[in-house]
């Protein structure tokens, strides 16, 4: 990963270099010449404004016999649009189109086989949002072609059709760090809930035990399932929100009062534990039909290939507690949870009056490598983050802005830190 502040030229061959290392289609790329036209122009564009509101939009790079299928039959699950009149791939073209493409349904498409232009738009849907863990959807029908999206002021991402191939920001070339949730130290912060949670479904077996055990990851990969869902609905609510968790010996502690203050604080009692059934009684089915299949071991995936009533039942909860989650972050303040999931309070106002000068932005997943940036240039609701995790060094604050940027806040290798998390 290059550190040095990197431009479209740059960002070009790191492109290339990226994409071979991940075997996807070199034919599919423009040449190395046309594909840093084809960033710069969308940098530039990212610099502009329409009226007051900073360019967003996405390109995929295609000719139109891509797409003929779709083309031909209006009812293919991608909507395609050809334009009569195809218009140069120009920064101040994309200002004028980017609201007609809105970022977050549709890409314009650009046939870069000659000089670059702009021939139709591909209307995906929202759908896309929703797989940011990186295991896109074949059904949602967008090749493997270049797309870029210019998400803010020289704030550009590539990739190959929904899976992300690097990013720059702020100058800098980012081909790691976009999601939290594959790191290492994210998963530590709650290995003891995890743990347990396994131990109490050894204690619930019969008296016969059962030959067949959950992969260790399991809980995990539920939990972060849930809070993912979560994340999404509030970032296309549009409102923002936080969520805040705190080690399980806070919510008792002097702690609590000294930096929170709640306008809703849940009574300590076992109706705020629902995640924690929930995951239970998932992970009692779960085994049942895995031991029926003759599993050793069932994994996350194995889980989400079975077909059962019960557990579709039991899924169908922790959708609506994602949804809980979802509800009670958008209320002004901070959704306060510990990290047994357990629910401490909502509406809740950060206190406090430290000042946090900067903020590491880590530029990998662990971290090993940041970038120094002034907390003052976030905004109210990241600073007051920061400040709770800056004295609260066990605390975890996840953030979402208005405008959809999210955020994982934590003091990690002695450092206030944050890491970027996007669509």
């Amino acid at each position: 990963m290059n550190t040095d502040s990197v431009y479209p030229a740059n960002m070009a061959t790191a492109l290339y270099e990226e994409w071979q290392k991940r075997n996807l289609d070199c034919a599919v790329l423009p040449s190395l010449e046309t594909t840093a036209v084809l960033l710069d122009a969308m940098y530039q564009a990212s610099l502009l404004r329409e009226e007051t509101e900073p360019i967003q939009c996405r390109i995929i790079v295609a000719p139109p016999t891509e797409f003929a299928g779709q083309l031909a039959d209006g009812a293919s699950e991608l909507q395609v649009l050809r334009f009569t009149e195809p218009c140069a791939m120009t920064p101040h073209q994309l200002r004028k189109l980017a609201a007609a493409a809105g970022y977050y349904r549709s890409l314009l498409v650009v046939d870069a086989n000659s000089k670059p232009n702009i021939w139709g738009m591909a209307v995906t849907g929202t759908e896309w949002v929703n797989h940011v863990d990186g295991e896109y959807s074949t059904e949602l029908g967008l090749p493997k072609r270049l797309v870029i999206h210019c998400i803010g002021p020289g704030h550009l991402i590539a990739a190959s059709g929904f899976q992300r191939v690097l990013e720059t920001s702020g100058g800098k070339l980012l081909t790691e760090g976009f999601d939290p949730f594959r790191s290492l130290w994210l998963p530590q912060r709650f290995g003891d809930f995890r743990e347990r949670m396994l131990e109490a479904l050894d204690a619930d077996q019969d008296h016969t035990p059962s030959p067949t055990q959950m992969c260790d990851s399991f809980v995990k990969d539920v939990a972060q399932g849930v809070v993912r869902r979560a994340l999404r609905l509030v970032k296309n609510s549009g409102y923002g929100g936080m969520l805040v968790y705190l080690p399980e010996d806070f919510a008792n502690s002097s702690y609590l009062d000294k930096w929170l203050r709640f306008r809703v604080l849940f009574c300590d009692d076992d109706s705020t534990l629902r995640f924690r059934r929930v995951m239970l009684a998932l992970m009692k089915r779960a085994r049942q039909v895995g031991q029926a299949l003759g599993f050793a071991v069932v994994t996350y995936a194995d889980y989400e290939r079975m077909q059962d009533a019960e557990l579709a039942q039991i899924e169908e909860s922790l959708i609506e507690f994602a949804h809980l989650l979802a509800d009670l972050m958008s209320v002004d303040g901070s959704l306060v949870l510990d990290r047994s999931f357990r629910l401490i309070g909502f509406g809740a106002e950060i206190l406090g009056d430290s000042h946090v000068k900067t903020i590491h932005r880590g530029l990998d997943l662990e971290a090993g490598k940041t970038l120094v940036e002034p907390a003052d240039s976030s905004g109210t609701r990241h600073r007051s983050a920061y400040r709770l995790v800056d004295g609260l060094k066990d605390a975890l604050a996840v953030v979402v802005s208005q405008d959809g940027d999210v955020r994982f806040v934590a003091h990690h290798h002695g450092k206030l830190t944050y890491w970027p998390y996007l669509p």
